[in-house]
């Protein structure tokens, strides 16, 4: 029968295993620890019976008595009993600690015993949020969605002499005789590249239109020798509106430059990404699809975070993030981050977007060796040519006839040739760019392996 194995102070008592020892036990381990006993050890134990020295045996019986069992038997089964140390969890978190460290990752320790097994709501929210994060669409689909609507904006910077700007009586902005609308954040940056943002509030919630311009011409009047940039866009109507007013010396590095760097390195990523009008917040996120004996102490979900500020009161930062498991519920979550770039708009801007692909390259560096233990695709090593040739016979890629298969492999290797690799992500980035390139296949053959590209990024389950 199956039992448990208390041990404090060094000293170990067998408890028949039933919800109420169980309870009992849990308590006492728990009381232990928290006074400090290095020695409380809680485990599960199998086939055990009271201590020999207590059995009364038939003279007759020729059957020797069952052994009872060594407290430091480690636990034969999985998942081990919740709220028991797993050996297994414990020297898995040993390692990722070693990890962190060499990435540089400082973060809070586990609220309990590190490898302390969850209890059961701790491995059922695991599992809803492997399916949030299952959920979520892959970057390039998202990264796709927020640069086309970056270019239905139609952006445009104009560097304008002060003398050439006057407000109008219904808030609009006169750039010589063009009317722009402007947005609240670009009046504030106006009000303080003028020299009277501390009035920007009062102008802008206090003041009617007229009252406004009148403040505001005057104020234009003083600083009329200075030159500054309006960041405009449109969406397809007659006027333009600016979204940022800034020098002539900032660097245009937008969201969608930025995006393009990430899509090859976080190709096998789902992301939580927003798009705000000013910049985006994207974070590339993977996790395993299990953990054996998921404990307290346990990183279970990684990634890299974009964040970008198109109109100058930002920069571009780019971090390696990870999440562990600080309690028994994965309920309390500590999340930690080390950045890889924060680059300033100044200069120029390909050496910018030099400087924040690196830091892209590095934040996913700096989590590859929880991926690669989580059989992530840039961590996954393949043949090309064997891959994509299974790919085309099993018909990963749609349905494509024995006549056009050996042509179809032969224009995807020649896809692949162009940006060789021997990882998963390789062979999939291989079969995009065909989609994109190849110049005899249909729109319905591109959109259908573009669409299939999103399946075959992740690692089989």
């Amino acid at each position: 029968m199956a039992a448990l194995a208390l041990t404090i102070n060094g000293n170990t008592e067998h408890l028949p295993e039933d919800e109420a020892n169980r309870d009992t036990a849990m308590q006492r381990y728990w009381e232990a620890k928290q006074r400090g006993d290095m020695t409380a050890r809680l485990v599960r134990v199998e086939d055990l019976v009271a201590a020999n020295d207590h059995i009364t045996r038939d003279p007759d019986d020729d059957d020797p008595p069952p052994a009872a069992p060594a407290a430091s038997q480690p636990i034969p089964e999985s998942p081990v009993l919740g709220g028991t140390v797993s050996v297994l969890a414990h020297e898995r978190i040993q390692l990722q600690e070693s990890w962190l460290a060499k990435a540089g990752f400082a973060m809070a320790p586990p609220l309990y015993a590190p490898g302390t097994r969850v209890l059961p709501l701790g491995d059922q929210n695991f599992r809803v949020e492997r399916q949030r994060v299952e959920r979520l669409p892959v970057f390039r689909d998202a990264a796709d969605l927020v640069t086309a609507e970056i270019r239905t904006e139609n952006r445009r910077d104009v560097n304008v002499p002060l003398r050439e700007l006057s407000m109008t009586d219904h808030g609009t902005l006169m750039v010589g005789e063009a009317e722009h609308a402007l947005e609240l954040g670009a009046f504030t940056q106006l009000a303080t590249l003028c020299g009277f943002g501390m009035g920007a509030r009062y102008l802008a919630e206090r003041c009617d239109a007229p009252l406004r311009a009148d403040n505001v011409n005057a104020q234009l009047a003083k600083a009329k020798d200075r030159v500054l940039t309006l960041r405009t866009r449109s969406h397809g109507d007659d006027q333009r509106q600016a979204f940022a007013v800034v020098t002539p010396t900032y660097a245009a590095v937008d969201t969608d430059a930025v995006l393009g760097k990430a899509l090859m390195p976080l190709m096998d990523a789902r992301v939580e990404m927003l798009y705000d009008g000013a910049g985006s917040r994207a974070t590339a996120l993977w996790m395993p699809d299990q953990v054996v004996d998921l404990a307290a102490g346990d990183i279970f979900k990684a990634g890299v975070r974009i964040e970008t500020d198109d109109t100058g009161r930002g920069r571009v930062r780019v971090s390696a993030v990870v999440f562990r498991n600080r309690c028994l519920n994965l309920l309390v979550i500590g999340e930690g981050t080390v950045e890889t770039v924060s680059a300033v708009h100044k200069g120029d801007p390909g050496a910018i977007l030099a400087k924040v692909e690196a830091g892209i390259d590095g934040a996913r560096a700096k989590v590859a060796d929880f991926l690669g233990a989580w059989g992530h695709a840039r961590t996954v090593r393949v043949d090309p040519e064997v891959t994509i040739r299974r790919w085309v016979e099993d018909k990963k890629l749609g349905p494509i006839g024995d006549k056009a298969r050996d042509a179809i492999v032969e224009a995807l290797l020649s896809a692949w040739q162009h940006e060789p690799g021997d990882t998963l992500a390789d062979c999939v980035n291989a079969v995009s760019r065909a989609a994109h390139e190849h110049p005899f296949w249909g729109m319905d053959f591109r959109q259908e392996l573009e669409r299939r590209t999103a399946s075959l990024v992740l690692v089989p389950r």
